[in-house]
């Protein structure tokens, strides 16, 4: 007796099976994208109450790095992130950082030529990062005084992003806003999918005991005719 082969694939399961896969494909390409955005939505508490301040998309400055020293207006005194997306260089930074070398960033006062320390950034990516720059943070540095600075940098065909850095130092307060808003979150989720199935436990539970008695008074029953 032979088995019969198979029955062949249909055409909406190949095509179901080709749109998850190029769904996953791009998930995974833009992990960081979807993480930072998430972040972004478990921020509205820590801005309502005045924990983190907002950064506004005009106050993100594009770099490009094709031509140097390039002439950059900071309006503000704060400190800013660099962010970037380019494998290459954040291959270099990591090495720079892991021989204790001096960033590839100059930043300089165009009046003063007072030069701005700039340092590595000891971390990752991060979901309260702005989904407005691509990448992640590498490098930071603080603007003390409003002006004209020159950024000076190795010329390559690609730019990075200035960022206001205005949650260094607020970490955990955005983590207890995380857990709240988190919390917040489970109740609604807990009444609609919760109940129904506490009912069917509670349902399950009564059926059990009712099947328990009916055996006890059966066995009750055969040991008095036994008697």
């Amino acid at each position: 007796m032979t088995t019969p082969p198979p029955p062949p694939p249909r055409l909406r399961n190949i095509l179901l099976g080709i749109l998850v896969v190029v769904v996953l494909i791009v998930s995974l390409c833009s992990a960081s994208v979807l993480v930072k955005w998430a972040g972004t939505a478990f921020l509205v508490l820590p801005r309502v109450f005045g924990v983190v301040e907002s950064v506004r998309g005009h106050e993100i400055v594009i770099l490009p790095l094709n031509s140097s020293p390039t002439a950059v207006v900071f309006p503000y005194p704060e400190k800013y992130l660099v962010y970037t997306s380019d494998l290459a260089l954040l291959e270099i930074s990591a090495n720079l950082q892991a021989s204790d070398a001096r960033p590839w960033l100059v930043v300089q006062h165009a009046g003063t030529a007072e030069i701005v320390p700039v340092t590595f950034l000891q971390r990752g990516l991060m979901p309260y990062d702005d989904p407005r720059a691509p990448g992640r943070p590498i490098l930071a540095f603080e603007i003390a005084q409003p002006g004209t600075y020159a950024l000076s940098h190795p010329r390559q065909d690609l730019a990075v992003a200035l960022v206001p850095d205005r949650t260094t130092g607020q970490e955990g307060l955005i983590a207890l806003g995380f857990l709240a808003q988190l919390a917040l979150l489970a109740v609604p989720i807990a009444l609609v999918f919760g109940r129904p199935w506490w009912d069917q436990r509670r349902a399950w539970r009564r059926h059990q005991q009712e099947r328990r008695r009916a055996s006890e008074t059966m066995l009750r029953r055969r040991t008095g005719r036994l008697d």
